[in-house]
């Protein structure tokens, strides 16, 4: 390559939102008196971080500020005066105020039936700034997307093996699933919450490996709205309403959180770990686990665990705090 070509190159890739690798912000917004949240508020308030009037998704295409009304917006590369100020799957991005975010967040590369992503994705941090209520929540009372939205995920979770997450002060609400971590996906949770989603709060699946530590999953598979109906009944049982659950090949760790109120298990390992009485593919330590059915499925719990330390073996090695 020449000189030249090499440096045209070195440009391309300098400028373009693919490599974007930056941080960018989410406002906070708040609902208007109609079916919808607001887009126009008075300046400095309803979440309007920036204080130019805007939010939600008339923020998202407004200007290059790397400022955006949804996340989703941010995840992307950005659209009209907004083109390539978003993260495009590549970067950090931080609410700043409180808000309720009625959408599915797709994290990663593209999935089937779901809007966003890029092939080629990087490291990515989705979290809420200390003290901000994030709730990325299925239903907004009098909005017409609440109950398409009840019957999906509410974040998607999509990575190659290569590639990082980080979930930090993220609430989830109303979905079928909380969270949902898929493929070759490495994903760290911290300090999030989950709650009233019908069937998993936490679901890791395929080859992925997830670390959740200081977080709460509650009411799994418990859930009433005149659109969708009652669960648990007769007519919608969940499936199968577990707090958190690992299967396939997957592989994690839940330290220091909580999972109270699950229709199902309150901790759930269906992995397949080859059966050895030393195999596990799920650590499990300084937990709160409570009114659960069971608390614990096919999970190796070891009492006093402190620590989990997975050795050359693929086994997980649990460390018990000593007696004072």
């Amino acid at each position: 390559m020449s000189v030249i070509a090499g440096a045209i190159a070195v440009a391309a890739i300098s400028v373009s939102s693919a490599f974007a690798n930056h941080p960018v912000l989410v406002e906070g917004n708040c609902n208007g008196a109609g079916t919808a949240p607001r887009t126009a508020v008075t300046p400095g308030t309803c979440g309007d971080y920036d204080g130019d009037g805007r939010v939600g998704t008339a923020e998202d295409t407004d200007e290059a500020d790397r400022v955006f009304g949804t996340i989703n917006a941010a995840l992307g590369a950005g659209t009209g005066a907004a083109a390539g100020s978003g993260v495009n799957q590549n970067g950090s991005v931080t609410i700043v105020a409180s808000g309720v975010y009625p959408e599915i967040v797709l994290i990663g590369q593209p999935v089937g039936g779901f809007a966003g992503g890029t092939p080629t994705p990087g490291n990515v941090t989705l979290q809420a700034a200390p003290g901000v209520e994030a709730n990325i929540d299925a239903v907004l009372a009098g909005e017409p997307g609440t109950t398409p939205r009840q019957g999906a995920p509410g974040i998607i979770v999509n990575m190659p093996s290569n590639r990082q997450v980080v979930i930090r002060n993220i609430t989830s609400r109303n979905w079928t699933t909380g969270i949902e971590v898929i493929g070759n996906s490495r994903v760290a949770i911290n300090t999030s919450r989950f709650e009233n989603n019908t069937n998993y709060g936490i679901h890791a699946v395929d080859s992925s490996r997830v670390a959740i530590s200081n977080s709460e999953v509650h009411t799994t598979g418990y859930r009433l709205n005149p659109a969708t109906g009652n669960f648990p009944s007769d007519a919608n049982r969940p499936d199968p309403g577990s707090g958190i659950e690992f299967e396939d090949r997957s592989t994690g760790t839940v330290f220091n959180s909580v999972v109270t109120g699950s229709f199902g298990a309150g901790i759930s390992d269906e992995t397949d770990a080859d059966g050895s009485p030393r195999s596990s593919n799920v650590c499990v330590a300084q937990v709160n686990v409570f009114d659960n059915n069971p608390n614990f499925d096919g999970v190796a719990l070891r009492a006093r665990a402190s620590s989990c330390v997975r050795d050359s073996d693929g086994d997980f090695r649990f460390k018990v705090a000593k007696r004072k």
